[in-house]
């Protein structure tokens, strides 16, 4: 079971919370999402499912795994830079960063288990075989999931994890997926109840488990990397929306004002990294604002 980390509101990153997540690779954040938020992105969340159930786009058992899915409410907006979550993720990364990649998920109870797989990965796609690097790859961006049904006991479509194998470019593979696989040792499942946030490395190996419950699981997951890093969703964002919005959002969403900013270099640097300050996302007490 991953440990808790426990927080005051609002929420601030300390020097062991950051020591933790380096030597663990992944952090759980109760609370990090008020009850009342967490109704709100469940109704956002199942106006979207019947979209998508009206389109016929549902898999398997009614899942979805909506890519880019900020742009279909704005009650999504304020997951891009939450209290509870978005100041450690400025410690780790810095403040040049974007949200590269989201995802909306919904895994109802299966009604027969899948067939053996192998889902342990990565996240990075092809950074892990074009940036390849020993004894570990560059961490390049760190993914938060925010867990709107109950998944605080085992059996709930857990993400399972292997605490500190970020630190691994591989893991043992069984060989005869036709005789099932056995989890990798180390592996665990992170309970979380509604409203928990986990924050993990991209390296960290992990992989979903089957919903053997009778819960819905409903969960968000949002990627932060450099702004130098191309997109993983196609975003159509309308620019007078995006106007609207303030300069931490606007940037999160990807917006800059010419190549140069993506690499921190343009114009619009001093204003955006004032604003951070403004908010207390740049703390000069912690080591790593750059």
């Amino acid at each position: 079971m991953i440990r808790e980390a426990q927080r005051s509101v609002p929420f601030r990153p300390t020097s062991e919370h950051v020591a933790e997540f380096e030597e663990r690779g992944v952090l759980t954040i109760p609370n990090a999402l008020s009850p009342s938020m967490v109704g709100r992105l469940l109704e956002a969340h199942d106006v979207i499912y019947a979209e998508e159930g009206a389109a016929g786009r549902l898999g398997r058992d009614g899942r979805v795994h909506l890519f880019a899915f900020v742009q279909r409410d704005d009650r999504y907006l304020g997951l891009l830079d939450l209290p509870s979550t978005f100041p450690l993720i400025c410690e780790l990364l810095g403040w040049n960063i974007y949200m590269y990649h989201c995802h909306l998920d919904v895994h109802p109870p299966v009604r027969e288990p899948d067939a053996p797989r192998w889902g342990w990965h990565q996240d990075g796609g092809r950074q892990n075989l074009e940036i390849e690097s020993h004894p570990t790859r560059p961490r390049l961006s760190v993914k938060v999931a925010y867990f709107l049904s109950d998944a605080s006991k085992p059996g709930r479509g857990n993400l399972l994890v292997i605490p500190g194998s970020h630190r691994w470019n591989s893991i043992p593979r069984p060989g005869r997926p036709d005789l099932g696989f056995d989890q990798p040792p180390g592996a665990v499942p992170v309970l979380a109840a509604p409203g928990t946030a986990v924050l993990f490395d991209r390296r960290l190996w992990h992989s979903r488990s089957d919903n053997l419950s009778n819960v819905t699981r409903k969960a968000l997951f949002l990627g932060y990397t450099y702004r130098w890093v191309r997109p993983r969703d196609d975003y159509r964002f309308d620019a007078d929306w995006l106007a609207g919005l303030s300069p931490i959002r606007r940037q999160l969403l990807g917006s800059g004002a010419g190549a140069m900013s993506f690499w921190g270099l343009g114009d619009e640097e001093a204003a955006l990294r004032a604003s951070l300050r403004r908010r207390g996302l740049l703390d000069p007490a912690l080591p790593s604002h750059r």
